[in-house]
C-alpha cells in the first residue's frame, strides 16, 4: 500500500492549463490512496496491516496511522528515500485534481526483505487490497504471491495503467476490480487498442439506471480479460453499479445503488472514493477468501455492503479532508437506520 504527505490547495476552482491562481487555504495531511483506504476499513470494524514504505522524514506518520486503528508492523522507514507527496487542488464546488510525486510508495525494500528471509508473503492474511501507487512489479508479483497463498485479491488500479500495463496485468488474479466511471472507460479502452473488441460500449444490462457510463462498465465486464473477476464501478451521484461472477461459472450478475443522500451544504470529493473502497473491502472480510456469487455470497449480501459504502462515502463528502473525513461504522448505521424511518 501506499503511504503520502498531502498537500491541499483550497481554491475557489481547480486551475485551468496556463493559469495561475492562489489558494485560499493551504492543509497538509498524511495521505496517499492506500493510507486513506487503510484508515478506512479500521473505521468500517475491520483489521488491515499496512504494508509500506516511508521515508525518514514520513516517520510521524507511522504513529498517525497506528492511533487510527492500522497495524503498522508492516511500514518501512528507508533511510536513502523520500517520503511520496500528493499536492490536492480542492475547488469550491467539491472537485478535486491530484498530483503525485512516488517517493518512498515505488521503494521494493518489502519484496527485498522478505526474499532474504524465505517467509510467506501475507502470513495469517485473508484478503490483499492494491492501488496502483506503488511500484507496478510489486504489484504483480504481490498478486501472484497472494494467489499461491489463497488469499482473495483487491485492486483499485488508480492511478491508470498505461495501454501496455493494462494489456500485459495479471487480470485472472483479481478477484475484486474497484474503479469509478473515469476509470472504468479508461480500461475499457486500453484494453480494447489493438484487439478485436468494438470500441464502443454495449447497451446497460442494469434497466434502473440512464447514464451511457452503465455502458462502459458493462462492456468492461464483459470482456475475456475480466471473465473471472467482479466488477464494482462507482458512478459519483449517479451510485454504484455491481458485476458479480457467480461461484459455477455461469453467467454473471448485476446489481445497483443509489447514492447516499447528502446532508449539508459542504461538499469535498476527495477521499469518497477512497472511503468507499475501505468499507467495500471490510464488508469482503466478513467472508472466506474464496467467496462468490451462489456460494458465501448473495445478491442480498452484496447489496447490503454496497448500501453501507455508499453511506460511508456520502458522510466522506460531507466533510473536508480525506482520512479525517472518513466516519466510524456506528456514524454510518446510524444515518442508514435515520434514512429508513
Amino acid at each position: 500500500m501506499n503511504i503520502s504527505m498531502a498537500s491541499n490547495l483550497i481554491l475557489d476552482h481547480i486551475s485551468k492549463p496556463g493559469e495561475t491562481i492562489s489558494s485560499k487555504r493551504y492543509e497538509s495531511r498524511v495521505g496517499g490512496k492506500g493510507a486513506n483506504q487503510a484508515v478506512a476499513i479500521a473505521r468500517a470494524g475491520g483489521t488491515i496491516e499496512f504494508c509500506g514504505t516511508v521515508g525518514k522524514d514520513g516517520e510521524w506518520i507511522v504513529e498517525y496511522m497506528k492511533k487510527r486503528g492500522v497495524d503498522i508492523s508492516g511500514i518501512i522507514i528507508s533511510e536513502g528515500e523520500t517520503t511520496g507527496r500528493a499536492i490536492i487542488q480542492v475547488g469550491d464546488d467539491g472537485e478535486n485534481s491530484i498530483i503525485l510525486f512516488p517517493g518512498s510508495n515505488h521503494s521494493q525494500l518489502h519484496e527485498k526483505r522478505i526474499a532474504s528471509s524465505c517467509q510467506l508473503w501475507f502470513p495469517d492474511a485473508m484478503h490483499l487490497l492494491l492501488q496502483n501507487e506503488i511500484n507496478y512489479q510489486s504489484t504483480l508479483t504481490s498478486l501472484l504471491k497472494a494467489k499461491e497463498e489463497g488469499l482473495c485479491t483487491i485492486f483499485n488500479p488508480s492511478p491508470m495503467l498505461s495501454p501496455a500495463q493494462i494489456h500485459a496485468f495479471l487480470w485472472d488474479k483479481v478477484d475484486w476490480l474497484l474503479v469509478n466511471e473515469g476509470e472504468a472507460e479508461a480500461l475499457y479502452r486500453g484494453s480494447c487498442t489493438g484487439s478485436q473488441d468494438s470500441a464502443a460500449p454495449r447497451d446497460s444490462q442494469t434497466a434502473s439506471t440512464t447514464s451511457v457510463k452503465d455502458g462502459i462498465a458493462s462492456s468492461l465486464a464483459s470482456l475475456d480479460a475480466f471473465n473471472k473477476t467482479n466488477i464494482i464501478c462507482t458512478l459519483g451521484a449517479g451510485g454504484v453499479l455491481a458485476y458479480l461472477r457467480r461461484s459455477d461459472g455461469s453467467e454473471s450478475a448485476s446489481v445497483y445503488r443509489p447514492a447516499a443522500r447528502l446532508q449539508g451544504t459542504f461538499r469535498d470529493t476527495t477521499g469518497a472514493g477512497d472511503c468507499f473502497t475501505g468499507y467495500f473491502v471490510s464488508g469482503l472480510m466478513q467472508y472466506p477468501p474464496d467467496a462468490r456469487l451462489g456460494g458465501d455470497v448473495s445478491e442480498e449480501d452484496i447489496t447490503r455492503i454496497l448500501e453501507v459504502s455508499n453511506q460511508a462515502a456520502g458522510m466522506s463528502v460531507e466533510r473536508p479532508g480525506t482520512i479525517d473525513s472518513i466516519p466510524m461504522r456506528d456514524e454510518v448505521e446510524q444515518r442508514i437506520s435515520q434514512a429508513a424511518k
